[in-house]
């Protein structure tokens, strides 16, 4: 009788790669000395920005990296002065377009997620379908029907299709995260005699809140900066802040040429400060929105 030892066969480990070798210690110090870089790139470039805006342009361009001193403020004064109008009707329209989409996607969300009807799968779809179709193809048919709706020259021309656009992501990240809910908390809610509204209210918004922040602060980005369907939309009266920064931009002709730099930066600091408040207050519900509604999409 024969035996017969059982051995395992030879294994061959594959060369590492490029990427896999520079794993370790070597690896970490490259990945954060990268990281570092662009820190340092990022507030050398608004430090920069800074000491432009608090400098007069006549100074600028004699001496373009020296100190600014004495600080010379009436460049802000006079970017507050040309800017702050705009900038509240700005925030205005952001802020009912952002409630408008907020309200009408988390009830769509919560009907695609929660509750059964026919045909809900395929609409799901359709609607996330609108996502694949690039703005830019849109502006003129959203141009023509916002013409025969009498929609230009208002501010509710902007609303309207700021907040269709902005509803099919907002549905899309919503509907993923109700649906990534357990089903017996709202199945609990309901044998204590909760009503499918009240299910929304008190059960599914409070667990949603960092996603609804997430995609508030996503489309007030968006919103906010836009400058294109503004310029086409408003009147020379009605000018949103992106429009109304288009005023230091330099006019060429037979005198001058460069732009005043002083109030330029002065005035593009203060356009950025909303944004740079929005997305300080709401960073912390904003990261745990995308890692924990985008994540299990």
């Amino acid at each position: 009788m024969s035996t017969h030892a059982h051995t395992k066969p030879a294994t061959t480990i594959p060369p590492k790669g490029a990427w896999q070798k520079l794993g370790g210690p070597l690896g970490t110090s490259l990945h954060y000395g990268v990281l570092i870089f662009f820190l340092f790139l990022t507030f050398f470039i608004f430090a920069l920005m800074i000491s432009l805006s608090l400098r007069r342009s006549i100074l600028i361009y004699l001496e373009f990296w020296s100190w600014p001193w004495p600080l010379y403020w009436d460049n802000y004064q006079t970017a507050m002065t040309d800017l702050i109008p705009s900038a509240i009707r700005t925030l205005v329209v952001t802020g009912v377009s952002i409630l408008g989409i907020l309200i009408i996607s988390s009830l769509a969300a919560y009907a695609f997620a929660r509750i059964q009807f026919p045909g809900r799968e395929v609409l799901f779809y359709l609607v996330l379908s609108v996502m694949m179709i690039p703005g830019v193809i849109l502006l003129t048919p959203h141009f023509i029907l916002a013409n025969d709706l009498n929609l230009r020259g208002s501010l509710w021309g902007l609303v309207i299709f700021y907040v269709a656009g902005g509803l099919p992501f907002g549905m899309f990240l919503i509907t993923t995260f109700f649906r990534s809910q357990p089903a017996e908390i709202f199945e609990a809610a309901r044998i204590d005699g909760a009503s499918e509204w009240q299910s929304l209210i008190r059960i599914a918004l409070p667990l949603a809140f960092p996603i609804l922040v997430t995609v508030a602060i996503m489309n007030f980005v968006g919103i906010y900066s836009d400058f294109i369907w503004p310029s086409l939309m408003l009147p020379q009266d009605q000018q949103t802040i992106m429009l109304a920064l288009e005023q230091y931009n330099p006019v060429s002709n037979e005198f001058s040429t460069r732009p005043d730099l002083g109030k330029q930066t002065a005035g593009y600091i203060v356009a950025t400060l909303p944004q740079l408040i929005v997305f300080s207050v709401g960073m912390k519900y904003f990261i745990k929105g995308v890692t924990s509604g985008a994540v299990k999409a």
